[in-house]
């Protein structure tokens, strides 16, 4: 394997780590194309986006399936990072251990801004509303965003700091 595929490689990782934090799009998990898109320097308005997978009993205690509908656009920064965007977007989240406990979240406006700092970890901005959750951190759960927060992870997806000021709601709460 080559330098440049290895070094391709871990970008790709390190994208999909990012996308894997931020929930929307979040967040959770950005398509494919699009971080191939934004990995290349090229971004574009918008588009269709709809996506339903499980989020690990580990985040609330119980699975939960989310829905999320609306657009999304990535869009590449100068120095690697990139900005996600997800106007008119909307998730459903369902307990899966009692599918009669669902809220729905309308609007999330974001952006998310996803930078990598010298260290190598994965810087997550989110501004306007959102949603995150972090697996890998015991008692996060799914936090609903509303303001100015930053997370940072480290090359292996560990929290390193969180910090912000806004309304937080727990949506692990909402459906339990």
């Amino acid at each position: 394997m080559n330098k440049q595929n290895i070094k391709s490689i871990l970008t790709n990782a390190r994208l999909r780590l990012a996308a894997a934090t931020c929930l929307i799009l979040a967040g959770l998990a950005l398509p494919i194309a699009g971080l191939a898109r934004a990995s290349e320097g090229r971004g574009g308005p918008p588009g269709p986006f709809t996506m339903t997978f499980t989020i690990p009993a580990s985040v609330c205690g119980f699975e939960v399936q989310e829905t999320i509908t609306g657009k999304l656009g990535v869009i590449s920064l100068p120095g690697g990072g990139f900005l996600v965007t997800s106007p008119a977007t909307t998730a459903v989240f369902t307990n899966l251990s009692d599918p009669t406990r669902i809220v729905t979240i309308n609007g999330f406006t974001g952006p998310a801004i996803v930078t990598f700092d010298q260290n190598g970890n994965t810087v997550v901005r989110g501004l306007g509303r959102g949603a995150i959750d972090d697996p890998a951190t015991p008692g996060f759960g799914i936090r609903f965003q509303e303001g100015d927060f930053t997370l940072v992870f480290d090359p292996n997806g560990n929290l390193l700091q969180d910090t912000g000021h806004g309304l937080v709601t727990n949506v692990c709460d909402l459906i339990d």
